[in-house]
């Protein structure tokens, strides 16, 4: 089943989106961030780390009269280094690949296996930064993303990592017991369903309003037909697929919610009567 969301995502970007396997055997889907996302993101840092500087040498030569010439070259040169090197290091280490132009346009830095980046990491893309990004003026960066299938800057290939475009998060509605099927639901057999057809399952019920409806039925009555037999009795003739698939899934969710709820109340007793003095002596 193909998510429209993801469809229409991947025509206007530059770059496709991809998997990888990670090395627990976890296929992830990584989405690279498009050289021009990167620049408008990468020019909102450099123009915060400027102003901030400009106004640190307002205020700073504002209460210092007389300042020297070899004074000013080593205040100039400490600023260069605190906001080519140490700010970007310290905000990329402590946000674990992110800073505020990134976060602005919903960037993250994570390592090519999809990990989160280390302290080695952002060391090698910070002092490659300082070649490809200040020194070439964003040239060498620019040709380097341009080029590169999944825009990668130098600073990317020689630390290993990849910029990619963070998934937007949705709030879908809960799934709700139709209230037809609520007694059929109560008596019927219900065995638990295979992890890929749930996920199937919640997948279609979360999307199915913006399928075409000769599709939206198909899939529906193929996904019926494939839960029907983990069911017994199956439900009054003439239910409709969508809320069989519902009521399925009611069910199987409360029913593991029961059962949690269950194993934490199993959790506190034994924990209570561990700590339980011996003969009851306080």
């Amino acid at each position: 089943m193909i998510d429209s969301r993801s469809t229409n995502r991947t025509v206007y970007r530059r770059i496709p989106d991809e998997s990888i396997v990670t090395g627990a055997a976890v296929e992830l889907d990584i989405h690279p961030a498009s050289p021009l996302v990167r620049i408008a993101a990468t020019f909102t840092d450099i123009g915060l780390g400027i102003l901030a500087s400009i106004v640190f040498v307002r205020v700073f030569f504002f209460h210092l009269d007389n300042a020297s010439q070899s004074l000013t070259r080593t205040l100039f040169i400490a600023l260069f280094v605190t906001v080519a090197l140490i700010i970007p290091f310290c905000v990329e280490l402590c946000t674990r690949g992110s800073s505020l132009g990134k976060w602005a346009f919903g960037l993250r830095v994570v390592r090519d296996d999809g990990g989160v980046i280390t302290a080695r990491h952002v060391a090698m893309r910070t002092l490659v930064g300082l070649m490809d990004v200040w020194i070439s003026f964003g040239a060498l960066a620019l040709i380097s993303a341009i080029v590169s299938p999944r825009g990668k800057r130098l600073g990317d290939f020689a630390a290993g990592t990849i910029v990619v475009a963070e998934p937007e998060s949705y709030a879908y509605p809960p799934i709700l017991m139709p209230p037809d099927l609520a007694q059929w639901a109560s008596t019927a057999q219900i065995l638990p369903i295979s992890s890929e057809l749930h996920r199937e399952v919640l997948g279609f019920l979360r999307t199915n309003r913006i399928l075409q409806p000769a599709m939206r039925s198909q899939a529906a009555e193929s996904l019926a037909q494939r839960v029907s037999t983990s069911v017994a009795p199956l439900p009054p003739q003439g239910t409709h697929p969508e809320r069989f698939l519902a009521a399925v899934l009611v069910v199987l969710r409360d029913r593991e919610c029961q059962r949690l709820w269950q194993q934490e109340k199993s959790a506190q007793q034994r924990r209570a009567h561990a700590m339980r003095t011996p003969f009851n002596v306080s």
